[in-house]
């Protein structure tokens, strides 16, 4: 993988899902993962350990940190991915907000290509009410590209039972970043149920896909469906 993608699916590794605590306090959490999945593009080839640390104030403002291995297959990529995030949370009625801004930092990256670093800040804001949300980030420099790009995201958690949820996710990602990092835009879809469990846990299992064209930078099997299962603790500190 030439390191326009590896920048490229480094962008796309941790703004997938930053979402703030729904209560005042710190909590934790820690993750296994059979792949690493961001905006349709695998950032591991295979299994992932992910963590992360948040800090909700009775304010609504939040702060966390989130971490994973990286492996981009073939390019010398592996690594250690590290976001921080702040924001501020709330609802107006039956409406829920956030906003906030996200950092990207790629250990390994800035050690092998410094002159194209994918450490990037990017911006965003959702809505939620009921099951559906919608979010919207954006940053002027996508991860290496130094050109602006966008992502917007529309998600359902529809409870099924007490403990099994039906998850979706519809995302857009735009702009001269994504173009030129993968050739034109595209679209990623995902699929999944997630289970509670004891003491913590949650189950998940996910499709996950795009609609990206294999001849661009994507590679060959870009369109093609992967299926990622997951287990994940969340804890109160």
């Amino acid at each position: 993988m030439k390191m326009k993608q590896i920048v490229a699916c480094a962008a796309l590794v941790a703004a997938s899902s930053v979402a703030a605590p729904a209560f005042a306090g710190a909590t934790g959490n820690v993750g296994v993962f059979s792949d690493y999945m961001f905006r349709g593009v695998t950032q591991t080839g295979g299994a992932a350990v992910q963590g992360g640390l948040d800090y909700a104030f009775d304010s609504g403002f939040y702060l966390g940190t989130w971490g994973s291995n990286l492996n981009f297959a073939g390019s010398g990529g592996d690594g250690t991915e590290v976001d921080f995030y702040t924001g501020y949370a709330g609802k107006v009625g039956d409406l829920g907000f956030d906003v906030g801004a996200l950092y990207y930092y790629y250990s390994e990256a800035e050690e092998t290509a410094p002159a194209t670093s994918p450490d990037t800040l990017e911006l965003y804001a959702g809505l939620t009410y009921g099951p559906v949300g919608v979010k919207y980030y954006y940053t002027s420099e996508y991860f290496g590209t130094d050109k602006s790009a966008s992502y917007v995201n529309f998600t359902l958690a529809q409870p099924l039972t007490e403990t099994l949820t039906l998850t979706a996710n519809i995302g857009l990602n735009d702009g001269d970043g994504v173009k030129a990092a993968f050739g034109d835009s595209y679209i990623d879809y995902s699929l999944g149920l997630a289970k509670s469990l004891d003491a913590g846990f949650t189950a998940t299992f996910q499709i996950v896909t795009t609609d990206q064209d294999p001849a661009y930078g994507g590679g060959p099997d870009s369109d093609s469906p992967k299926v990622v299962f997951g287990l994940k603790k969340v804890f109160d500190l």
